[in-house]
């Protein structure tokens, strides 16, 4: 849950950067910017959601050094390509993480597309933390 809460107030932010940004940008860009966001306080069953949770699974898979990156996050933009592929076009958070975020989506293979291919993705990256003193870590 404690992950959740984070990506939450990350996306709380991006929320009040997009109002804010109201003058500069039309509303049919102020809406691609969060077609793929997930927003798990008003629909946390939604297909962006399940998404979300599915990239940070397997992204995790091969985020070995993840204890390194403990308490920080990273807000990322990305755009399907038609490569079947992610291109990172933005972060937004802890400098190390989102270097570390836009490494391991380049690396990562058969990453699942956003809901809307057609639309640029946020996805909020943070560290697994292990969910039980016993836990390694490794994920």
């Amino acid at each position: 849950m404690n992950l959740i809460n984070r990506m939450a107030g990350l996306l709380g932010g991006l929320m009040i950067i997009a109002t804010l940004s109201a003058c500069q940008h039309s509303q049919p860009k102020q809406q691609d910017s969060i077609a793929n966001l997930c927003q798990p306080q008003s629909a946390p069953g939604s297909a962006s959601c399940k998404w979300t949770d599915e990239m940070q699974h397997q992204l995790n898979q091969h985020f070995r050094d993840a204890r390194r990156y403990a308490g920080q996050q990273c807000l990322v933009r990305l755009e399907w390509q038609n490569s079947g592929r992610y291109a990172v076009t933005q972060t937004q958070g802890d400098e190390t993480l989102c270097l570390r975020a836009w490494q391991l989506i380049g690396q990562s293979k058969d990453l699942p597309p956003p809901p809307d291919a057609s639309q640029p993705a946020w996805f909020g990256f943070a560290p697994a933390t292990p969910s039980h003193p016993g836990a390694t870590g490794a994920g």
